[in-house]
């Protein structure tokens, strides 16, 4: 009996443990879990009403690029029904013009020494040679002052084309120099530069010592100045003009929030730190009082696989001149586009003062998103999901129709929700979703209860042979029950 009883509670406990388990509250109950099921971020797309299929354009906000991943893997749109809609997502179209400089050299140029004393040079443009708006001198020299005057020579009287402009290098006093010469636009092939002072008088450095001796017998000196003659050479002329065209980009502007400027005097730089809010960037405009300055700069970004060390995005020179007529300001960074928190701004200051940073601005281009709409439904607005994978749409009829240039209807994001979502639960593998197969289950269980049928009926059986084996024993004729 006590062999019996072991084998049957065993056959029990095996039956028990395979009856399918009940599924957790926050389990799903199927397999087919929606690709919208975790994102956490919900926003209604408000639309005007239309009776047939239309093409929408959603301009994208702070909100979305706060939340979303890089490459929008997170993001979908989803219908009244809950189906997942095909769309896209590009930078917005703008008209915003940007020109682009064309320098030249021209071929025919004339000198003309004039009676008082000025310089003049002939330029002969060709037909091919576009309308000059801006004149570059090119000369060796330091520490000089010239006036200059462009003319038209083909009007009668001469037409100028500029105000008589100041052109100079003072780097005795500051490395700050000047030799660009602003022109009005004109269709005239004669050109006349007038240079006031072809040869200038400067006082050397050298100083002339002379002793004489006056008739008492002293020795007198005396100091005379030396004066030098330097003709203003000229290496090379050059115009410049701008072609105008218009962008495919609309850039946005918008202010960082500094959190941090320190100096590092070891270094010799100034350090400012910023705050962005994701949104893309292309160019860092920098906020400074300090002037006459130029200073080389470089922007970082917190490392992709290392938040806590920075790597180098950018980098390059800002300067602000103010002197005199003087006024030239570069305070703008270009860099590849970039989605970033935090960023920061080195400053080397060298042994120059430290350069104060007061503020800075990011612009970059904006973005939209792109869907063909149905009458008679409504639309959600998807995102911010850390493990989403990137749906693949069906965008053909999306793309013909952006292609056809079909015009477009701006929709409006509502307020962001937050979605009450249930915990995400692991995938189970298959041999765990084999296990809890409704078929299998059924099967083991029906085994598991034969077998425990037979096990009863068979411990019965051996517990009433055993009663019947001691009273049997006595005859001899009746053998033992094995």
């Amino acid at each position: 009996m006590t062999s019996i009883l072991p084998r049957s509670i065993l056959v029990l406990l095996i039956a028990l443990g395979c009856q399918p388990t009940p599924a957790a509250a926050d389990e799903p109950v199927d397999d087919l879990t929606p690709l919208s099921e975790f994102r956490q971020r919900s926003r209604r797309i408000e639309m005007a009403a239309s009776e047939t299929t239309q093409l929408l354009r959603l301009p994208l906000d702070a909100d979305f690029w706060l939340h979303t991943r890089p490459g929008f893997p997170d993001v979908a749109v989803i219908n009244d029904h809950h189906q997942m809609i095909p769309f896209l997502i590009r930078r917005t179209p703008g008209l915003q013009s940007f020109t682009t400089p064309y320098l030249w050299t021209p071929q025919q140029i004339e000198l003309l020494p004039e009676d008082d004393g000025a310089l003049s040079l002939i330029v002969r443009l060709t037909d091919t040679d576009p309308q000059p708006e801006l004149l570059r001198i090119q000369t060796p020299l330091q520490d000089f002052e010239q006036q200059v005057q462009v003319t038209d020579e083909t009007t009668t009287p001469a037409t100028p084309l500029c105000e008589p402009t100041l052109i100079f290098d003072y780097t005795r006093f500051m490395d700050v120099r000047r030799m660009e010469v602003p022109l009005q636009k004109t269709t005239g092939r004669i050109l006349k530069i007038r240079i006031q002072t072809a040869t200038a008088e400067l006082e050397s450095p050298l100083r002339e010592l002379s002793s004489t001796v006056n008739s008492s017998g002293q020795t007198e000196q005396s100091e005379r100045s030396l004066r030098i003659r330097r003709p203003f050479r000229i290496d090379r002329i050059t115009f410049q003009s701008t072609s105008v065209t218009k962008s495919s980009i609309h850039l946005e502007a918008r202010p960082l929030e500094i959190t941090e400027v320190r100096e590092d005097p070891v270094q010799r730089t100034t350090t400012a730190e910023f705050l962005s809010d994701q949104r893309p960037i292309t160019k860092i405009l920098l906020q400074t009082t300090a002037t006459n300055f130029r200073r080389r700069v470089t922007l970082q970004v917190p490392a992709q696989h290392q938040p806590e060390k920075w790597q180098d995005t950018a980098d390059g020179f800002i300067s602000n001149f103010t002197a005199g007529t003087l006024s030239e300001q570069q305070l703008e960074l270009s860099l590849p586009e970039l989605r970033t928190r935090r960023l920061r701004i080195i400053v080397q200051n060298l042994d120059s003062p430290p350069l104060p940073i007061t503020g800075a601005s990011a612009s970059g281009p904006q973005y939209e998103l792109l869907l063909l709409t149905e009458p008679g439904h409504s639309y959600q607005l998807l995102y911010d999901d850390d493990h989403a994978l990137q749906p693949q749409h069906d965008l053909q009829a999306l793309n013909r129709a952006i292609q056809l240039h079909t015009p477009t209807v701006t929709a409006t994001l509502l307020p962001a929700v937050q979605r009450q979502l249930r915990p995400k639960q692991p995938v189970a593998d298959p041999g765990h979703r084999l296990l809890n197969s409704p078929w299998l289950l059924g099967i083991v269980s029906f085994v598991s209860a034969v077998l425990l049928g037979w096990s009863l009926y068979d411990a019965i059986r051996r517990l009433d042979a055993d009663r019947q084996g001691p009273s049997d024993s006595a005859n001899p004729t009746t053998p033992p029950v094995p």
